[in-house]
């Protein structure tokens, strides 16, 4: 009868194991599709994967409250880019480097995600190179994860052009 409550446990401890792993592997995903609808300037995809409620901070880049503001923010973010940079066109490339999650419960998480980001003008003098990390709160919401919220921190911001030159 012991081997029994055992293996029942152990089943247990397993299909919970097996739900965190399924968890990581979706919240990876979200992930992924963040900078994949960043990307390819897909505004509404992007707005898509938060909550109604959610929270943008981008720091001294502003922030934004709900699901439609924070599409709003991003649609308007490269235009003022080439606005501020007096160019007329400007090309962005976010790729993530590394995905840190941590699954709180059935339906919480939290991660870190790790960036660097190319950026280029119509000018040819207008290159920047960006690398930073994205803070993440994740909610599981209508049988899928979405962000809760997403804190940007920027390491450093660097113009990438023949005046700037790596020390090394």
């Amino acid at each position: 009868m012991a081997d029994e409550v055992d293996l029942a446990a152990r089943i247990d401890e397993l299909s919970a194991r097996v739900r965190e792993l399924e968890a990581v592997r979706e919240l990876t995903k979200l992930r992924n599709a963040f900078h994949h609808c960043l990307n390819s300037r897909d505004w509404q995809g992007l707005g898509a994967l938060f909550t109604k409620d959610a929270h943008l901070d981008y720091g001294s880049f502003g922030d934004a409250r709900g699901r439609a503001a924070i599409q709003e923010y991003y649609s308007a973010l490269l235009p003022k880019m080439v606005e501020l940079q007096g160019a007329s066109e400007v090309a962005l490339r976010n790729f993530n480097q590394v995905h840190q999650v941590e699954v709180e419960g059935d339906d919480r998480a939290s991660g870190a995600c790790f960036f660097v980001e190319h950026v280029r003008f119509d000018r040819a003098d207008l290159v920047h190179q960006s690398v930073g990390r994205f803070s993440d709160t994740y909610v599981f919401e209508d049988g899928r994860w979405l962000f809760e919220r997403v804190e940007l921190e920027h390491y450093w911001v660097v113009p990438q052009n023949k005046e700037w030159r790596w020390p090394w």
